[in-house]
């Protein structure tokens, strides 16, 4: 593909609004995509109008290699804030802007190109899968149910293209999300004997839920990703000041560790609510809405090194020059993220707080050779005025190629 072909589809893909849902619309044009280039694909239905796509070529025997990368966006927020409409794909002195050109559009459309273009030249040995997830801001449901489904069974590796490009992750910590519900009974506020305070119930279950996981997580450190937190972030309770209310609820996200992960967690969260739920008129109940669990992957994998080495010999892709080009598009100077002025700083392994699908992935070969590594714009993630300068788009689809060829070459070393 020539260089505007290239954009055209970045293009394409930013147009189509995929606000935590509607993924099915990129699956099917990527679907036509590869069809137009002579490779098979199946969409896999989440639900209606959400489909993931899996795709597979092979070239004689070796490793398998995964190329994963979701569809969806988070929400754009007050579209009359954007310098340009969110999923208008304007382009203006050679950036792109719009909701998901960062996170992670770019990242998913340069590992599609590259899949396309390694069929074509036969230029890698064994198999490489492409894994077009829905739902992953939300949940991770796409990589959840492909992992369910045995698509990520037989994988030596996975190579993830969200927007990290100063580091390759590695590891990364889990996720919970879980609610706590307080039933009570409703009664007017000048005899709240005939009543049950939901509200006084939740807080009692918050603050010991808090007091026990902060113990515990003193316990235990990983010396890659830290300790275990819990944020307590959504409450909700009672209808009008004079009333006693009957209903209450918190919800909070904890992030961990593998030596205090999700069902560590969890434990504590129901001891709580079992023991209050002994006393007297407390009616407490805990569900989980999100479960990913935490990745740790070895830091000198073939893989990692592979991206290490290949980066080494693009300028362009280096960290020194990433920064620089970065900090242009935004007006602002990045070398506070740790590149003092004037020096060269390798690309190296990194770990995380924030998930990726590597974590419902990661379930199906504990062994999974890891690396998250892709183009965009970390700091404009999730933001107003999301974008991205086209050269590191256009330059991490030639890097992946390379990336991809010597890893499952084995030419490397």
């Amino acid at each position: 593909m020539d260089k505007k072909e290239r954009i055209a589809i970045l293009q394409h893909i930013v147009k189509i609004n995929t606000e935590n849902g509607n993924e099915e619309s990129v699956a099917k044009y990527f679907q036509g995509l590869l069809n137009n280039h002579g490779i098979e694909s199946k969409l896999i239905e989440f639900s209606p109008g959400r489909s993931n796509l899996v795709a597979e070529i092979s070239n004689g025997t070796g490793k398998t290699l995964a190329l994963s990368g979701h569809m969806d966006v988070v929400n754009a927020g007050d579209t009359s804030k954007w310098t340009h409409p969110p999923f208008s794909a304007h382009i203006e002195e050679d950036v792109i802007w719009g909701r998901g050109t960062s996170d992670m559009k770019s990242g998913l459309a340069a590992l599609v190109i590259a899949f396309i273009e390694l069929n074509e030249s036969r230029r890698f040995k064994g198999r490489i899968k492409l894994l077009a997830t829905v739902g992953e801001e939300i949940g991770e449901l796409g990589a959840k149910q492909l992992t369910d489904l045995g698509y990520a069974d037989g994988i030596d590796a996975m190579l993830i293209g969200e927007p990290c490009n100063v580091g390759i992750v590695y590891a990364h910590k889990g996720s919970l999300n879980y609610k706590v519900i307080s039933k009570g009974v409703a009664a007017h506020s000048s005899t709240p004997e005939f009543g049950s305070n939901a509200i006084e119930h939740l807080t009692a279950a918050m603050t010991m839920i808090s007091e026990r996981i902060v113990a515990k997580a003193e316990t235990y450190e990983n010396p890659v990703l830290g300790k275990t937190y819990n944020n307590i972030t959504l409450i909700t309770g009672g209808i009008q000041v004079n009333s006693i209310p009957d209903y209450a609820e918190f919800e909070a996200n904890a992030r961990t560790i593998p030596e205090f992960d999700n069902s560590a967690v969890i434990k504590e969260v129901k001891a709580v609510i079992n023991e209050l739920n002994q006393k007297e008129h407390f009616d407490l109940d805990v569900v989980v809405t999100a479960d990913q669990y935490p990745v740790e992957t070895a830091p000198n994998s073939t893989l990692v090194q592979t991206i290490i080495e290949v980066t080494n010999s693009m300028e362009s892709l280096s960290v020194k020059h990433l920064l620089k080009s970065m900090g242009d598009v935004i007006g602002e100077d990045l070398n506070y993220i740790g590149l003092p002025t004037g020096e060269k700083q390798p690309l190296a392994p990194i770990s995380t707080s924030g998930t990726t699908d590597a974590a419902q992935f990661i379930r199906a070969n504990k062994d999974l050779e890891l690396a998250v590594y892709g183009p965009g714009m970390p700091m404009l993630n999730h933001k107003i005025n999301e974008r991205l300068p086209l050269e590191q788009y256009l330059d991490f689809i030639e890097a992946y190629k390379i990336i991809i060829e010597k890893y499952l070459s084995g030419r490397c070393f």
